[in-house]
């Protein structure tokens, strides 16, 4: 006779009983070669799985898969709202990884950082994962200055930061320039959500940003301008973690301008980049407090481009630059440079569609689920 065996109503078991014949170090496996997306849904599942997708462990993890993988990131505005589309740098153009947007009218974006990426517009700031489609907006900034914001990432004690200045006065010829506030938004580590808040920070180093962040080992770096006669240009490091600034003086003779300066990360090391728009420029990179000059000439740049104004956005990890239209109107296509190889090619993007508005390209994109 077969003995049946009644299964105890233990809640417990009920919620765990999915993964009950399976390791953790599987389910951890499992789990990391599942899309960001799909994480999201399988949090509910049960107490362990959640505990595993949400645990820095896992997160390392999976982020050490992705790197590998990197992705062009493209973000434009279409009927109000920004979009955002992912591509693999390595396969076809074609192959889209994700899709998601955040609410209307977001216009400045900051560079991403691990997988997260901050918005901007007029008072507003959103910090948002791509490969989720969540975001999260933050409390409203209390001043009706004009703001500039930054985003970056503390790897020792896991916090992304929101810095965000707001400029009372700017005169580029002769006087002072004076920004009157900075503030400060702390997401993960030990803050909790309930008690996040805008923090007023001091800043000894008077000046005025003039060009987008790039967070490198923990530290910001901008273009900026001083007030000090002897400065003018220069750079600024923001420390994520000690919250304070640190200049970053320019080889002689090469000055920040808001329109055609870029800083790149170029294979770890902090990158400046003076654009021509005819597929020449100086690239300069900082490496152990010291400046060197890369002169970028692209072949066949005329012949890639046209007529049109394309600047180099940076260079991806496997070390090739990649350009695109100077205004923010959609062109299709973006150019690729590999210094080493003297090649360069016109990539076609197909299956955005039209009509797109304030686009932007950004490099090596990493898909996480870094949840908001």
């Amino acid at each position: 006779m077969t003995r049946v065996t009644k299964k105890e109503n233990n809640p417990q078991m009920r919620e765990d009983e999915s993964s009950f014949y399976l390791p953790q170090d599987l389910i951890e496996v499992i789990l990391a070669n599942l899309p960001s997306k799909s994480l999201v849904k399988l949090i509910v599942v049960s107490k362990l799985w959640s505990s595993i997708i949400r645990s820095k462990y896992f997160i390392d993890l999976y982020l050490k898969r992705s790197v590998t993988r990197p992705c062009f990131l493209f973000t434009f505005l279409r009927d109000n709202r920004r979009f955002f589309h992912s591509i693999s740098q390595e396969a076809a153009p074609s192959s889209y990884t994700t899709t998601s947007r955040i609410p209307p009218l977001i216009y400045k974006v900051c560079p991403p950082v691990r997988s997260l990426i901050c918005c901007q517009d007029l008072d507003k700031v959103v910090v948002s994962n791509p490969s989720t489609g969540q975001f999260l907006v933050l409390p409203k900034l209390k001043t009706k200055s004009r703001q500039i914001s930054f985003f970056g990432y503390d790897p020792i004690e896991d916090e992304y930061k929101v810095l965000c200045m707001t400029v009372l006065q700017v005169s580029y010829d002769s006087g002072p320039v004076v920004d009157e506030e900075h503030q400060v938004f702390t997401l993960g580590g030990d803050q909790k959500k309930k008690e996040a808040t805008w923090r007023m920070i001091k800043c000894k180093l008077p000046h005025c940003p003039a060009t987008q962040g790039v967070c490198i080992d923990g530290v910001v770096y901008y273009g900026a301008w001083s007030n000090s006669n002897s400065t003018g240009s220069l750079i600024v490091g923001f420390d994520v973690r000690l919250e304070d600034f640190t200049p970053v003086k320019l080889h002689d003779g090469v000055d920040i301008y808001r329109r055609d300066s870029e800083l790149m990360n170029y294979q770890g090391k902090l990158a400046l980049a003076n654009h021509s728009y005819k597929g020449e420029f100086e690239l300069w990179v900082l490496d152990k407090q010291e400046w060197s000059k890369i002169s970028v000439v692209v072949p066949s740049w005329n012949d890639l481009v046209g007529g049109d104004l394309f600047c180099c956005r940076g260079v991806t990890s496997s070390g090739e630059f990649i350009f695109t239209p100077f205004f923010s109107a959609w062109s299709s296509f973006i150019i690729t440079y590999d210094h080493k190889e003297d090649i360069s090619k016109r990539v076609e993007i197909e299956g955005i569609g039209d009509p797109l508005r304030y686009v932007k390209v950004f490099l090596d994109y990493v898909d996480c689920p870094i949840l908001l």
